[in-house]
């Protein structure tokens, strides 16, 4: 994943949309309203990778939940889970 860039809103409105575009290709540019994230703006080649990787371990979890179940595993909290899982917080 890329850098991260903090931009105000306010900054955001008046550089524009073109702005925005061209920081969003070098980093992932995140938007903010009095300190707080509102909004990110990142390339389509970043956001392609996110969602890549967010199916790839969502797949990884199911084949593991279906793996524990047909064992018959159960589970008394969900820090055992995340164990058996192997799943980092």
């Amino acid at each position: 994943m890329s850098a991260v860039l903090h931009v105000p809103a306010a900054l955001a409105t008046k550089k524009g949309a073109g702005y925005l575009a061209e920081q969003a290709g070098d980093q992932t540019v995140v938007l903010t309203n009095h300190g707080k994230s509102t909004a990110v703006v990142m390339s389509p080649e970043n956001f392609d990778e996110l969602q890549r990787a967010l199916r790839e371990a969502a797949n990884r979890l199911i084949s593991g939940v279906t793996d524990l179940v047909a064992e018959g595993a159960t589970f008394r909290s969900v820090e055992d889970a995340r164990q058996r899982l192997h799943v980092d917080r």
